[in-house]
């Protein structure tokens, strides 16, 4: 009997490892494919509204989501080294804001050569830079930033009465989002011959610099009518410029991102018009396409969500279709 219990104890711990690893690897197979979603930073609304998009993929589509950021938008090295990370640990498939348009590309060659999916997302890589490196297997999911800063360009123009002197605060120079709005901007601007750009100049999307940046363009331009932002945090900065100057309303600000803070200016009337470009759609579609790459179904090479310029009017018509929605239950 005292042989016999060891033996059957032996047996029984056997069982119970095989029984734990079935377990395990129903689990991951319940769980799903791996998606990395690496992002510029999760300090800008605009990105954490794009992670919302992101969880809400993964737990409709059945995957797992590893989201990861950089501490800044300009954390260019930062970022590779998460995408390496990711690659090493051998994702499914890796989806990133690149927080430039060519120095991401040599890591997604690296997961190209390793077979992973890439969806490049919100910023278009070079296609120079990504022919000459050899990348041809990666996809994109954005919007038409040039479109976008055309709209905001035209939209401000408009009220300006096709007259008066402007100004630009760009994105990160080089950067595709970022010299496509700004093209899309001053496009609209040359479409009216009484306006004059009389300054275009980066803050980097960042609110402190553009606060800095534009109080030096109001004091060299005191007959300012109207500014393009190229993005929120730039406008928000912009605003507190105006505020510093005592020009708050004065001077007519555009801008991009249409973020919570940024319809609340609207509805204030501290900014004039904000595009919506859907970060949530963005990060929502970017695993969805993500998903059937890796299950070897075709998706879009280039897939563009809707824009919208969200202005004092558009908000209101949207509070009063809701509220008639409300009604009608």
């Amino acid at each position: 009997m005292t042989r016999f219990f060891p033996v059957m104890l032996a047996a029984a711990l056997v069982l119970c490892a095989l029984s734990c690893a079935k377990k395990e690897k129903a689990a991951q197979k319940t769980q799903g494919p791996t998606v990395a979603f690496v992002m510029k930073t999760l300090t800008n609304p605009f990105f954490i509204t794009m992670s919302d998009g992101v969880k809400r993929a993964g737990k409709e589509l059945g995957c797992k989501v590893i989201l990861q950021a950089s501490e800044e938008e300009t954390s260019i090295e930062q970022m590779v080294n998460i995408v390496e990370a990711m690659i090493a640990q051998k994702v499914d498939a890796i989806c990133v804001t690149p927080s430039g348009s060519s120095e991401i590309v040599p890591t997604f060659v690296k997961a190209q050569n390793a077979g992973i999916p890439i969806v490049d997302v919100d910023v278009e890589i070079n296609a120079e830079a990504a022919k000459s490196a050899g990348l041809t297997n990666y996809y994109y999911v954005g919007a038409d930033n040039l479109e976008g800063g055309y709209m905001a360009g035209k939209y401000l123009a408009g009220k300006l009465g096709g007259k008066g002197n402007v100004a630009v605060l760009e994105g990160i120079p080089g950067v595709d989002n970022a010299e496509k709005r700004k093209a899309g901007a001053l496009k609209a601007f040359g479409e009216f011959p009484g306006i004059k750009v009389v300054a275009s100049q980066t803050a980097h999307w960042k609110t402190e610099e553009a606060l800095n940046v534009f109080t030096n363009i109001l004091q060299a331009n005191r007959e300012l009518s109207g500014v393009f932002c190229a993005n929120d945090m730039m406008a928000f900065g912009a605003i507190k410029a105006l505020e510093a100057a005592g020009k708050k309303g004065k001077v007519l600000v555009a801008s991009y991102d249409a973020l919570n803070e940024a319809k609340n200016c609207i509805r204030e009337g501290s900014m004039l018009c904000s595009v919506d470009q859907r970060p949530d759609l963005m990060g929502y579609y970017a695993v969805k396409f993500a998903l059937d790459l890796i299950n070897k179904k075709r998706v879009p090479a280039r897939y563009m969500v809707p824009l919208t310029n969200v202005t004092k009017e558009s908000l209101a018509d949207t509070i009063k279709a809701s509220a008639q929605a409300n009604a009608g239950h």
